[in-house]
């Protein structure tokens, strides 16, 4: 399958097919911003911790925000100074039910910077006059995608015991496709797509979510278990993580179907069709680490710029001074693929 090739190249994955979702709108740093300096996208968890769902695997730690509204503005001046091109809104709990939350996404886009909303939809993204506004605030979403076809296992990851969940968001899913968030644009992007955290118990969907996503111009990325939150207790119970044999078939499948769709790309050890553009992480009590890989506090914000902060990552952690780095999640280990370390 060819098709037309994006006019950019982009940080990791170099000119993509347009219309497969081969990137995520605030994830689309290209080469060039890339190779003069300018930061992917910044974590901001500056929503609420509340979260209508008990997902096993959560990555936070439901700490409750403690930065006031205008904390947070000053912080996305900061942002925006340093020139981040997307913040990925994390929220320790379920960001669109924060009651500041078109504040938050449409002052982030008035300063330039595209707002990324990763949510699980199903909460507030039935209704046709909020995913409006959302679209018009300039967001991207990422909605909740443990699975798009199995609802049992949907609904156990989110702890929902009313199996309403699946449904619910699905009906999000057809929303947002409606008002335009899969668009094509010139510049190969979307604005929805999912982070897929794979386990035993959804690895053989994953050739189908692709396809999915290619043919509906929806962006997707494979991750595991991340070295955070819940799933970095002792005593999580780590029997559905993948082996390194399932893993490898994983990504050689992945390289096979986009290949298909005229997608060459790197296979990277953690989003595996993505390089990693994360760089800088703020909790909603200010306190500021690498990334979520990594939770070293490295000071706050309430007492330190960010632009102190961000340097002081780079002199306590040099693998993440993005002049040198290069896509790969820099706490997995790398893998083999075609006889090459990557």
């Amino acid at each position: 399958m060819t098709s037309q090739l994006s006019p950019h190249k982009y940080f990791g994955i170099g000119q993509v097919p347009i219309g497969i979702g081969a990137v995520l709108k605030g994830w689309n740093l290209t080469v060039e911003e890339q190779k003069n300096g300018t930061i992917g996208t910044v974590d901001f968890r500056a929503m609420t911790a509340a979260c209508p769902h008990n997902c096993f695997h959560c990555f936070t730690d439901k700490q409750k925000k403690t930065l006031t509204l205008e904390e947070i503005e000053g912080v996305i001046d900061q942002i925006a100074e340093i020139g981040a091109i997307g913040i990925n809104y994390l929220g320790e709990g379920e960001p669109t039910i924060d009651s500041n939350f078109f504040r938050i996404i449409e002052y982030t886009y008035a300063k330039g910077i595209i707002p990324i909303v990763f949510t699980d939809a199903a909460t507030k993204l039935k209704d046709r006059g909020f995913v409006r506004r959302l679209y018009d605030s300039g967001a991207s979403v990422a909605p909740k995608g443990d699975s798009l076809f199995n609802a049992d296992y949907q609904n156990w990851v989110v702890g929902d015991k009313t199996g309403r969940y699946f449904s619910e968001r699905r009906q999000a899913l057809d929303l947002l496709m409606q008002e335009g968030f899969n668009k094509v644009q010139r510049d190969g992007t979307t604005r929805i797509g999912f982070d897929m955290v794979v386990t035993k118990r959804n690895i053989h969907e994953v050739e189908k979510t692709l396809r999915y996503c290619r043919d509906n111009n929806l962006w997707v990325v494979f991750s595991g278990y991340l070295p955070s939150g819940r799933s970095a207790r002792e005593g999580f119970d780590q029997s559905l993580s993948l082996c390194e044999e399932e893993k490898q078939q994983m990504r050689d499948n992945i390289r096979k179907v986009d290949l298909e769709y005229g997608f060459s790309h790197p296979i990277y050890n953690n989003f595996v069709t993505f390089a990693c553009g994360e760089l800088i992480q703020i909790y909603g009590d200010g306190r500021v680490s690498p990334c979520p890989g990594n939770e070293n506090i490295v000071g706050n914000i309430k007492t330190d710029s960010l632009q102190t902060l961000k340097q002081r990552i780079i002199n306590q952690f040099p693998l993440h001074n993005p002049d040198t780095f290069d896509g790969h999640c820099l706490y997995r280990p790398l893998m083999q693929i075609g006889g090459f370390l990557q």
